[in-house]
């Protein structure tokens, strides 16, 4: 479904910033105003407008709370965290530039500008992990230490522990469940501070994050759900695999395996030349870089995942996936999926799961369809709360 926009890629950025709105995150008109004035395809003038509506929206925050007008206050801000967000997407080859690095601790700053002014109760903190530090938020809807069931919900491939609060946990927090979001390798602050990339095995940051999350007060140890969206389908999976103790699991969309993916670019004796690390394809590979949308296409890419040339960065993604593991899953699974999403292994997926399980496709007719289910969010959220409600005993 196309938004606004011609160039393909700036519209569907443009439409994950409009589903936002739900959320307080976007103003519908301020931000089809940034994309509008964007010129198509040139991810410099991307920054520009994008970081300039992020100013401005910062500044209505700033300007309200000093006049004691905190609900504005708190808009202004989600706004502002947001389009800070949306202005360092396409440019995120290079991790060491001035305007990545400005761009995400300005969206880090503004988010927690918001935090108290949001209702209900948010603990921010920092866990231990591979001698750095993992951001991590628990949000709570009241502030009276009731225990309650609690969605754990990964990051995505190029998301944060901020973003997180507008993409998922508005949902959780307006059912009366906690949310818990924090930043793994190769997300947020891990990547761009940190630098640390992705790995395959989310199983053990999971564990150091889930240890602190029954740490503290008001979690309900046997009703946890990991709702993982975006890559998160093969992170919470990942996750699910390696820690009996979660009580539910949804995938948006289920994911098994990069191999399949793989193996589809490079056909017959070509695979395992690029297994072999054949030195003319590699070769070959770093072509892949030719021009300035492959370099920040495949740059931010390359700089998430990890690997110095094309090929390590292709051989890395090997290593992901949920092959020997899957069928240690034990609890209710829940798989969602957008119709024609690009991610989407969900029937993969299903195929290997052992346990109760469910399959809901959205489609593009009732406007829920493409990645994540495009602008269909609130269909997205009602189906998939709904059923959370049921496992983990909230129905009634």
């Amino acid at each position: 479904m196309k938004n606004l926009l011609d160039d393909p890629d700036m519209d569907a950025q443009l439409g994950r910033t409009l589903i936002t709105a739900a959320a307080e995150g976007a103003d519908l008109g301020e931000a089809l105003a940034a994309a509008g004035r964007v010129t198509l395809g040139d991810y410099d003038s991307w920054w520009d407008e994008w970081s300039t509506t992020a100013r401005v929206a910062q500044a209505a925050g700033d300007t309200a709370l000093n006049g004691g007008h905190s609900v504005t206050a708190r808009k202004a801000f989600l706004r502002a965290s947001e389009y800070w967000r949306q202005a360092l997407f396409f440019i995120r080859h290079d991790l060491d530039d001035p305007r990545l690095q400005q761009g995400w601790h300005q969206h880090r700053s503004t988010f927690r500008a918001a935090v108290p002014l949001l209702d209900g109760d948010t603990v921010v903190d920092e866990i231990p992990f591979d001698g750095v530090s993992m951001t991590a938020y628990l949000f709570r809807p009241a502030h009276d230490g009731a225990v309650r069931p609690t969605v754990i919900a990964p990051c995505g491939f190029d998301s944060t522990a901020e973003a997180g609060y507008l993409f998922t946990a508005y949902m959780a927090l307006a059912r009366g469940y906690n949310c818990f979001v924090f930043e793994g390798p190769g997300q947020g602050g891990m990547l761009y501070e940190h630098r640390r990339p992705m790995r395959p095995d989310f199983e053990v940051p999971f564990a150091a994050a889930f240890a602190w999350l029954l740490r503290q007060e008001g979690i309900d140890a046997t009703a946890t759900a990991l709702v993982g969206r975006s890559l998160g389908g093969y992170l919470a999976p990942r996750a699910a695999a390696f820690e009996p103790r979660i009580a539910a699991l949804v995938c948006d969309p289920g994911q098994y395996d990069f191999v399949a993916r793989i193996q589809a670019m490079f056909p017959g004796e070509k695979f395992q030349k690029l297994i072999d690390a054949d030195p003319e394809l590699d070769a070959g590979l770093e072509k892949l870089l030719d021009g300035p949308r492959n370099i920040e296409y495949y740059g931010a890419r390359k700089a998430t995942l990890g690997g110095e040339t094309m090929g390590d960065f292709i051989r890395n993604q090997l290593t992901y996936t949920l092959e020997g593991v899957v069928s240690n899953i034990t609890c209710p699974t829940l798989l969602t999926e957008g119709e024609g999403d690009f991610a989407a292994q969900g029937e993969a997926l299903y195929g290997q799961l052992r346990g109760d399980k469910e399959f809901k496709k959205f489609t593009a007719a009732e406007g829920a369809g493409g990645h994540c289910e495009g602008l269909g969010a609130t269909l997205w959220e009602g189906y998939v709360f709904d059923w959370l409600d049921e496992v983990l005993g909230k129905a009634g």
